[in-house]
């Protein structure tokens, strides 16, 4: 199974999304299957939530504030994971601002269970220059999933665009350049990871965590 790798994308492959297309939500359930949901969650433009044959799924562009009020319980790993110090100290100290696009999927236990913890440890860092935009896909099987993706502004596959096959994959960006990228599960943890892939845009007296 593929893991952490350092890739560097073509210039055309590493693309940030535009502002994307209003969207305006009405009860009900549509022929689609979107479903109700608190208003300024799921009416935030680029996102949906959508009924699917897993169940209650989020679909295009998510906050991390979205899943308390839309999914209970799926953040649960934010409370119980605990970080090595070490390593979030390294992500603490990079200097450069990075992006971390992170391609998920809410029917997928492993972005259950890294994507939470990922949270956690961004915010043990603190970091201001470690942002982290967050996709949320359906099942690449699922045709009514990727419709709505359409309607709501993704006109690209997520998937193609960052050259995604396996989900979450974290996508570690500076610039126009791929630093690396952890894929389904960290080889080691996702801060120790993360701190391998970043240490050298720490500051020069900082020590990276895995010397």
């Amino acid at each position: 199974m593929e893991k952490m790798k350092s890739k560097f994308l073509p210039v055309g492959l590493v693309i940030l999304f535009s502002v994307l297309s209003g969207v305006i939500c009405q009860a009900g359930t549509t022929s689609l299957g979107l479903v109700n949901a608190e208003p300024l969650a799921a009416c935030r433009t680029g996102m949906r939530v959508f009924e699917s044959d897993r169940g209650k799924i989020l679909l295009g562009e998510v906050i991390q504030a979205d899943f308390p009020r839309l999914l209970p319980g799926w953040d649960q790993e934010f409370a119980d994971y605990v970080p090595a110090p070490k390593d979030v100290a390294v992500l603490a100290e990079v200097v450069d601002p990075v992006e971390i696009i992170c391609v998920l999927g809410t029917w997928c236990s492993d972005s259950e269970r890294q994507v939470p913890r990922f949270w956690k440890v961004l915010s043990e860092a603190a970091n201001p220059n470690l942002e982290l935009v967050m996709f949320s896909v359906g099942r690449t099987a699922d045709e009514k999933a990727r419709d709505v993706m359409v309607e709501i502004g993704f006109d690209e596959s997520l998937r193609t665009t960052y050259n995604v096959e396996l989900v979450p994959t974290f996508i570690f960006i500076r610039g126009e350049e791929e630093l690396g990228r952890i894929i389904e599960t960290p080889e080691t943890t996702l801060e120790q990871d993360a701190a391998v892939i970043l240490g050298s845009q720490v500051g020069e007296t900082s020590q990276p965590a895995w010397e």
